[in-house]
């Protein structure tokens, strides 16, 4: 069990499942493993700290202005949307010039497993 609140890989008889990261309080999670998606999800503390950002924004974030809350540098923000976007964890529309980012919140990551935002 301690391997599991490392992030590390554990097998499962159905799919591979992994550990909660240390960063999830189990206050919050009560899962200790989690499926690929959610993990993709969790697995990298500032994109978790980017899940918790969006899901507090209603209305959707832009990337200039996560940038500058999350302190991270532009490519780093898109490469982590782009990565939620692929777990259906975020919808994105576009308003001009800019493209707004918002949490998906029907996601099997926040509906089916928990993953709290």
């Amino acid at each position: 069990m301690e391997k599991a609140k490392k992030g590390i890989k554990t097998e499962n008889s159905e799919t591979r499942m992994h550990g909660r990261p240390a960063w999830v309080k189990q206050s919050i999670a009560s899962e200790e493993l989690l499926c690929p998606d959610c993990f993709k999800v969790v697995g990298v503390e500032s994109r978790y700290k980017l899940v918790c950002l969006l899901g507090k924004a209603g209305n959707g974030e832009t990337v200039g202005a996560l940038t500058k809350v999350l302190k991270l540098k532009q490519p780093t923000i898109t490469h982590h949307l782009n990565v939620l976007k692929s777990v259906d964890a975020v919808s994105v529309r576009d308003e001009g010039r800019e493209r707004i980012y918002t949490l998906n919140r029907g996601a099997h990551c926040f509906e089916e497993c928990k993953i709290p935002y």
